[in-house]
């Protein structure tokens, strides 16, 4: 057996409480390394005595589900339901006739398969101590049916504004305005509504010098150039009106250069009261140009006396351990969701906060309204914030980017595989149906550039991560074939004219929207792949069920597994679908296939 590819951790992604009362253990062996697995689990304080008075421990063994499979690893899955809400447990692996249990401590040989039972050293056992209710997840129940919507506000649609730039101009640069506004989007809401959306993620809206206001200077006042905040009430009224949810972005990992506090310490240096609100490593402060509005110029390669994000003194980080950073922020988290009723706060750059912080952030949210939603910007691997304590979900770029590199060939089909699965597998199971799923946003080259404006491999993306669980995102302008490089260009304006759209492409997100309220099985965790040289799968949930093929290249012809022929209806066209020993699929086409029942 290979010990090395052995792996379990408690209160880990290999054990957490699904529930308020349940258990999802898993265990990873090498490929093969076992032919059954088995869990021993009790209270570690359940004992009885035998007639003669030997203690006896009350214990159940359960056969564990061989749930995921990679190149390298097989994944067992157990779901219990300790009675006590404690749980003591160990594994007994089989493989040729020889068994090993494997604990806290050590991977032992066994005599034989039921020897583990005799012996009750639960010092060796894995430990869960107990499911405390207060650590759980309290994730609102709407989230995970949630059909987001991206917008940039600046670019999306503008109604009464004095900005005179003509609407669509090209080329795009970042401090260029073209007067979107908190009224134009008003005006948007029923076409946002038809087209099924009941979710708007916006970015920054607070007052800011910048268009993507990530620079804040006012957290409780609209940016004018989109309106007031009287304009912003109106929209969430509106939009809740319309069935649809409203979150904002906060930038509380730093500020902007011209917020008040920050502007006050650059005036009176180690004297201000907030001095200490900033990370402030030397003096001067300012030690770069300042142009005509006194703002940083030409600060590259000049080693800044003060922390900020991603080097530039345009966003010095906060020190939010300071009470009065600490006071500022959560008033006005609380601000706006009081104030305003808004449903949902996206933090920037959250993996640069500190768990501390967050978990104020959240408990701030959750005391003004019960189903405030926290989702956070992470790009990597999340789990340490998706504890229940902190955030309820991520910016799912552990799923974006094998799409990302399997749809430019940059990886092949098992690598593609290999990865959606650990994603899925390493990912809890209440966490996983709320993630916040996208193929762009405005931080990433737009899914059509990205797939070199072919917009049939763009429909493969938007297919499989409306396949996956957790609430798709579209990011304004997608669902009408808007292309466009990296920032500053992935943030051109909404194309309003009709005769810039790809109607086609329109009524396949539009079916893809109704597919996904309609069939539960799109919503399910795991992907069932089918080993072709094509992407296959399966996605169940219940009695629902599908069948998906996705051709990722040239017009490709291949065998079909005998399992699988039957007759089908096609999801996308009603029309029905033979499928024989053989099959043949177009370049970047797709098929998702319901079994026809029979008459």
């Amino acid at each position: 057996m290979n010990e090395q590819a052995l792996w379990h951790q408690a209160k880990s992604a290999y054990s957490y409480a699904y529930d308020d009362h349940t258990l999802h253990i898993l265990l990873q062996t090498a490929s093969g390394d076992a032919d059954r697995v088995s869990l021993v689990h009790g209270d570690p304080f359940a004992w009885k005595g035998d007639h003669e008075g030997n203690p006896i421990w009350n214990h159940a063994v359960e056969k564990m589900e061989k749930r995921y499979e990679t190149s390298l690893f097989d994944v067992y899955f157990l779901e219990i339901r300790p009675s006590d809400l404690r749980t003591k447990y160990a594994f007994v692996i089989e493989k040729d006739g020889r068994s090993y249990a494997f604990g806290s401590r050590r991977l032992r040989p066994l005599e034989k398969a039921d020897a583990l039972y005799d012996t009750f050293d639960l010092s060796e056992f894995f430990n869960f101590p107990y499911i405390h209710v207060e650590d759980s997840h309290q994730t609102p129940a709407w989230v995970k049916d949630t059909i987001w919507y991206q917008i940039f506000p600046d670019r999306f649609n503008r109604v009464g504004s004095d900005n005179t730039r003509p609407w669509g101009e090209l080329p795009v640069h970042n401090h260029r305005l073209f007067g979107g506004n908190l009224q134009g989007i008003i005006e948007k809401l029923p076409y946002l509504k038809d087209l099924g959306i009941n979710g708007i993620y916006f970015t920054p809206i607070f007052e800011s010098p910048s268009a993507h206001k990530y620079d804040t200077t006012d957290y409780f006042k609209i940016d004018p150039q989109f309106g007031t905040n009287a304009d912003f009430k109106e929209l969430v009224s509106k939009a809740h009106e319309a069935g649809i949810r409203v979150m904002l972005d906060g930038v509380f990992n730093h500020a902007g250069y011209e917020h008040p506090y920050f502007q006050d310490v650059i005036e009176k240096g180690e004297k201000s009261i907030y001095h200490d609100c900033f990370h402030i490593e030397g003096h001067p402060i300012v030690n770069f140009p300042l142009d005509e509005n006194g703002r940083p110029v030409r600060y590259h390669n000049i080693e800044l006396n003060f922390r900020t994000f991603a080097f530039t003194p345009h966003m010095p980080k906060w020190n939010t351990g300071q009470p009065l950073v600490r006071k500022h922020l959560l008033e006005s988290i609380a601000y706006w969701i009081r104030e305003y009723d808004i449903d949902g706060w996206r933090l920037d750059v959250s993996n640069e906060i500190s768990h501390d912080f967050l978990r104020e952030i959240k408990k701030v949210s959750r005391k003004e309204k019960a189903d405030t939603f926290i989702l956070g910007e992470n790009w990597d691997s999340s789990l340490p914030w998706l504890m229940g304590d902190q955030l309820d979900s991520v910016m799912n770029y552990d799923l974006s980017y094998p799409l990302w590199k399997y749809l430019e060939h940059a990886i092949d089909l098992t690598t593609f595989r290999d990865m959606v699965t650990t994603h899925v597998m390493m990912t809890p199971k209440h966490v996983i149906r709320n993630m916040f799923n996208l193929v762009g946003s405005h931080d990433t080259i737009r899914i059509k550039r990205r797939l070199a404006d072919d917009q049939r491999r763009v429909r493969l993306a938007y297919l499989f991560m409306f396949l996956s669980a957790g609430a798709p995102n579209i990011y304004y302008g997608d669902e009408v074939g808007l292309t466009g490089e990296h920032d500053p260009d992935n943030r051109r304006t909404m194309p309003w004219d009709e005769a810039e759209h790809d109607p086609d492409f329109n009524r396949f997100v539009r079916r893809l929207i109704e597919l996904r309220k309609t069939r539960k099985c799109f919503m399910n965790p795991d992907f069932h792949f089918i080993d072709l040289d094509i992407l296959a799968f399966f996605k169940q949930e219940a009695h629902d069920s599908v069948l998906v093929f996705m051709n990722n290249g040239p017009k490709k012809t291949f065998d079909i597994p005998k399992s699988l022929v039957g007759a089908y209806i096609d999801l996308f066209t009603g029309k029905k679908v033979p499928i024989h020993d053989r099959m043949t699929l177009e370049a970047y086409r797709f098929l998702v296939l319901e079994k026809e029942e029979p008459r």
